[in-house]
């Protein structure tokens, strides 16, 4: 219903604003209200639940990371769940949450902190990680036990593949407009609102680039110019990724590539899979869980 969508639309928004300060940005591209009836088994045991999900979102919502809200209240004082390391994955790049708040702001803390379990970050346990109510409306902001080292870790070491492309803000809830911070169709540069925007080559007020400016933000601009091309803008992240250079005539870096899952690396003891260099028994805890093994056939 309205509310319930301008309660999730609201949620969404914050998240956002919480990522900005890890320099990441959460656009939304999708949002699903089941109103006659859920579309997987949802009940109180938040592990089926998030496998239900998991399952669902392979096969329904093929996106960077999905998230449930529900309101069933979850086992315990758990009021969320979600994978570790798992964005961008295939199988287990989600989280199911709780909606244990009348304000948006509750259910957005929530999945933010279960998107930064996806992004590797961590509590000192391992496996699945939980949010409790005691964790506070910032939980993975200010909680302690959060270790922002290990965002910085698990993206330097390749996970996170899919997320250096910009969102088709086409379909982005919010649509295309000036000072949203996405450079899109129509704009020359976009620093975010007038009030945020800190950059020295962009007009925030009507997005256009400042006399003298080529460009205004990316990894390719440097003081208003665009880098010479050639000048690498990523280096390989391990001996699966490719480096990636700019090209002269884009602020951005392009997307980023890496060698065919199934390459051999590690000296012929491990293979790559989406960029990253493990062994079968890794690929097999990123696909199915801790407590499975791969065949001895492999």
């Amino acid at each position: 219903d309205t509310k319930t969508k301008t309660k999730l639309l609201e949620a969404a928004n914050f998240v956002d604003k919480y990522y900005k300060s890890l320099n990441i940005r959460v656009a939304l591209i999708r949002l699903e209200i089941w109103n006659d009836q859920d579309k997987i088994t949802v009940t109180n045991n938040p592990y089926s639940t998030l496998g239900a999900f998991l399952a669902w979102r392979r096969k329904q919502l093929p996106n960077d990371n999905a998230q449930l809200v529900t309101g069933v209240s979850f086992q315990g004082t758990i009021i969320g769940l979600a994978p570790l390391k798992a964005m961008c994955s295939e199988y287990q790049s989600g989280g199911v949450n709780s909606d244990h708040s009348n304000s948006a702001v509750g259910v957005a803390a929530t999945m933010a902190h279960e998107m930064g379990h996806n992004f590797g970050m961590s509590h000192d346990s391992p496996g699945c990680c939980l949010a409790q109510p005691e964790d506070g409306d910032f939980p993975f902001l200010v909680n302690r036990h959060f270790k922002i080292n290990s965002l910085k870790r698990y993206l330097s070491s390749g996970g996170g593949k899919c997320l250096f492309n910009p969102p088709n803000t086409r379909v982005m809830y919010g649509g295309q407009r000036c000072g949203n911070g996405y450079l899109e169709e129509g704009e020359e540069c976009d620093c975010g609102e007038v009030e945020e925007c800190s950059s020295p080559c962009c007009n925030a007020n009507n997005c256009t680039l400042k006399i003298g400016a080529e460009c205004a933000h990316g990894v390719c601009c440097h003081e208003c110019k665009l880098k010479s091309p050639g000048v690498m803008c990523r280096p390989p992240s391990g001996s699966c990724d490719l480096p990636e250079y700019c090209d002269g005539k884009s602020e951005s870096c392009p997307a980023n590539f890496y060698l065919v899952d199934g390459s051999s690396c590690a000296g012929g003891s491990a293979y790559c899979y989406t960029g990253i260099c493990l062994t079968l028994e890794q690929q097999c805890l990123s696909l199915w869980g801790k407590g499975l093994v791969s065949a001895k056939v492999c």
